[in-house]
């Protein structure tokens, strides 16, 4: 099913399907380094969490092209962002449902 096979890939993982894939990443100790980059990337809003300035949109201040400048087309790109995320959720789970069919 893969159009391509990493060759390291057999080091760490043993042909599992990809539900048993979750276990074999946290033996090899993928999984933390992923978790712990992933944490450095939410301390920002943890920061902003501790000193009671979250305002509910997960928004850090970064906006370096000011997009936000113009009201009305920020406010277009954030349904933009949402309906994208949705759409990814669906198209993620239905990738996982055709593994598990």
């Amino acid at each position: 099913q893969d159009l391509y096979h990493f060759p390291f890939i057999d080091k760490w993982y043993q042909g599992e399907k990809m539900w048993g894939l979750h276990d074999a990443a946290i033996k090899s100790g993928a999984l933390w380094q992923v978790l712990f980059f992933i944490g450095l990337l939410e301390l920002p809003f943890l920061l902003k969490l501790a000193n009671g300035t979250v305002d509910g949109t997960g928004d850090i201040g970064f906006d370096p092209l000011g997009l936000k400048n113009d009201p009305e087309t920020f406010a277009r790109r954030q349904v933009t962002e949402v309906k994208n995320g949705r759409l990814a959720m669906i198209a993620i789970s239905g990738m996982t449902h055709h593994y598990f069919l």
